[in-house]
């Protein structure tokens, strides 16, 4: 079974095949995970913007990353390891939210509380879309998402590379102007697509009877895919707040 995800690639065999994973049970899960996350997140933000410390939210949002790095590649060539991974990610990905909304938050008032509805209310919208059929995931749909995605993922390593090397960023690209607006808007909507995968992912593989297991990995991308979007809502608020 192949995933068209940009955290799942592949499923291994697993020793629990005998009970197949079911939809709900996916879903059960990608709730889990989402509230583990979200109340640490909100714990560190609060706690961190009342004493207004501000190392404590750049260190959680850096180890944060780190850590659901590491652990969500751990998990998408290591299936298996999906259920034990799961809840240590979520954990991660809280910390990764929480300081990052503090630093926007210190910057731009309120655009975290923004990122967050447009996210809720993106969710529900690709979801209808994806419920009613209005958008499919065909092949041509994956493979243009998944074309689309990558190639992001290779623009921001380069801007990391660049800005640890050379202290600086890819020109224009990142800054408030109309062409970094455009790229962040761009990121925003390739993110948010990415829900419409995690959906077909979760249905295609209860059709085919994938392992219970499998169920833990659904959750990890749906809350990859969920954290993804917020911060490209964050970026995209902010430098339109700037402009």
């Amino acid at each position: 079974m192949q995933s068209q995800n940009p955290i799942l690639t592949r499923v291994e065999t697993y020793s629990d095949i005998s009970q197949p994973m079911t939809v709900q049970g996916a879903i059960q899960k990608s709730v889990l995970l989402t509230v583990i996350a979200a109340v640490v997140g909100l714990g560190l933000f609060v706690y961190s913007f009342l004493t207004m410390n501000i190392s404590l939210a750049y260190a959680g949002a850096m180890v944060g990353a780190i850590g659901g790095l590491i652990l969500a590649l751990i998990a998408t060539f290591k299936p298996n390891t999906a259920r034990m991974l799961a809840i240590p990610y979520a954990l991660f990905e809280g910390a990764f939210l929480g300081g990052i909304s503090v630093i926007f938050q210190v910057k731009y008032p309120g655009i975290p509380l923004q990122a967050l509805l447009a996210t809720f209310v993106t969710t529900l919208v690709m979801f209808g879309l994806y419920r009613f059929k209005i958008i499919r995931a065909t092949e041509k749909f994956k493979a243009v998402v998944m074309s689309a995605t990558i190639a992001i993922a290779l623009v921001f390593v380069v801007q990391f590379v660049m800005s640890l090397a050379f202290s600086s960023s890819i020109p224009f690209l990142f800054e408030s102007n109309w062409l970094g607006i455009g790229f962040a808007a761009f990121v925003a909507v390739i993110a948010s697509l990415n829900l419409i995968l995690d959906f077909d992912m979760i249905e295609t593989a209860a059709a085919q009877r994938a392992p219970k297991a499998f169920e833990w990995l659904c959750g990890i991308a749906l809350l990859a895919t969920l954290v993804w979007m917020y911060y490209s809502f964050l970026r995209l608020l902010s430098l339109l707040s700037d402009d």
